[in-house]
């Protein structure tokens, strides 16, 4: 009886097809990971014909391509969330998809670290002065245009406090020696360490959002709670670009309501050129990277064929869907 199949897109190294081998598979592989584009529709579903297990990173999984491979018994989203796969169309078909949360916690963490620096410290504007411009800034010395604070002492507030916020909370407090607080609805204030929202904001000199998107959570900074924050903060979203009211924090940027952002998501990704924040000298943009550090890939990699070998072994983890009837 031949192998089944298992198919990925992922971004894996060989000691992935490996492991899989391992666990029984044919490894076939294609799309993503293999040329840097990800495949449409009609390309997964030709690639991926005849196969048990998919393991995706950027395609996407929807009806059409559940339907077209009738023999698939597991997805696997090599991703913190699974927000490429259709989770209620799987669930419909007793399809297991599987994630792999908190793979890239330790690397958003250090960008986020990044980001307060580079707004906080003027790094990035100062880099950018001294490519376009020179050293002076007219005819007088760099430093009366980008000085600012140093780090311990001001008060860092997350809202939301996972994996990537405590990561976060440790580097912030333990490292730069801020002061941490942190407002998350979902998680108990077991550490006594949570604020209400309001106290978080007007207190904060730097937030700092870790939110999942959801359809309560879309849109969460808007007009209202940027009015509450010192004109001094700053504000860093690596989480989710839906997260925040573009244009209410362009109007809170460009008005000096709120000193600076630090961006790494957008609403619109890629991010347009010519856009409106790309025109304001108090943001910092970067292009969806703080999750790419090269440790991502195994940490992902180790999650994902464990989660795969739990799951044949009667043991899910990190289990989206009901797991299948076997």
């Amino acid at each position: 009886m031949s192998r089944p199949i298992a198919f990925v897109t992922a971004e894996w190294p060989g000691s992935a097809h490996r492991a899989l081998e391992a666990l029984g598979y044919r490894v076939h592989a294609g799309g993503w990971g293999r040329t840097g584009r990800a495949l449409d529709r009609a390309g997964l579903i030709e690639a991926a014909a005849g196969a048990a297990v998919l393991v995706v990173e950027v395609e996407r999984v929807d009806d059409a391509v559940l339907d077209a491979l009738p023999d698939l018994e597991i997805v696997c989203a090599a991703r913190g969330t699974p927000s490429n796969v259709d989770v209620e169309a799987c669930s419909r078909r007793r399809i297991p998809v599987l994630c792999a949360p908190g793979r890239n916690a330790d690397s958003v963490a250090d960008f986020v670290i990044g980001l307060i620096l580079a707004c906080c410290r003027g790094i990035s504007a100062g880099e950018r002065h001294l490519r376009s411009a020179g050293w002076l800034v007219g005819d007088q010395v760099p430093y009366l245009y980008f000085r600012g604070p140093e780090l311990a002492g001001l008060t860092l507030g997350l809202i939301g406090y996972g994996a990537v916020g405590q990561r976060v909370a440790a580097r912030a407090e333990n490292g730069f020696g801020m002061h941490v607080t942190y407002h998350d609805p979902y998680r108990s204030d077991a550490d006594g360490g949570s604020v209400d929202l309001p106290t978080l904001l007007t207190n904060a000199d730097v937030v700092s959002l870790h939110l999942r998107l959801s359809p309560e959570s879309s849109g969460f900074m808007g007009e209202r709670r940027f009015r509450m924050m010192k004109p001094s903060a700053i504000l860093i979203n690596t989480a989710r670009g839906a997260l925040v009211d573009e244009e209410a924090l362009i109007a809170a940027l460009s008005a000096q309501r709120i000193a600076g952002a630090g961006l790494d998501v957008f609403d619109i990704e890629p991010l347009p050129q010519g856009h409106r924040l790309t025109r304001l000298d108090n943001v910092v943009l970067t292009p969806h990277a703080a999750g790419i550090a090269p440790e991502v890939l195994e940490a992902g990699l180790a999650l994902a064929v464990e989660n795969v070998w739990n799951y044949l072994n009667g043991t899910p983890t990190n289990v989206v869907t009901p797991p299948a009837s076997r």
